[in-house]
């Protein structure tokens, strides 16, 4: 942008550093965003696993934890993405 379209604009005249701030802006918003991106597929092989142990375990052992085997069917029939 020109010095003379910065001056335009309320807050910023040529001497303020538009760019800056607009980085940082733009960066604060990204972060939370790109942190999500990378937590996601995590908690999607998390469950996988989850699920996938959770129906290995024998019918004494659901019974320790009080949990029915219908329980474990229902759990391991959602897709990756649901909680």
């Amino acid at each position: 942008m020109s010095s003379h379209l910065l001056s335009l604009l309320p807050h910023y005249g040529p001497r303020h550093n538009l760019g800056h701030g607009l980085a940082q802006s733009v960066s604060a918003g990204l972060l939370p965003i790109l942190g999500r991106a990378v937590e996601a597929p995590i908690d999607w092989i998390d469950r996988i696993r989850d699920r996938r142990q959770l129906a290995a375990l024998s019918d004494a052992m659901l019974k320790d934890i009080g949990v029915s085997r219908a329980d474990v069917e229902h759990e391991a029939e959602k897709h990756f993405w649901q909680a």
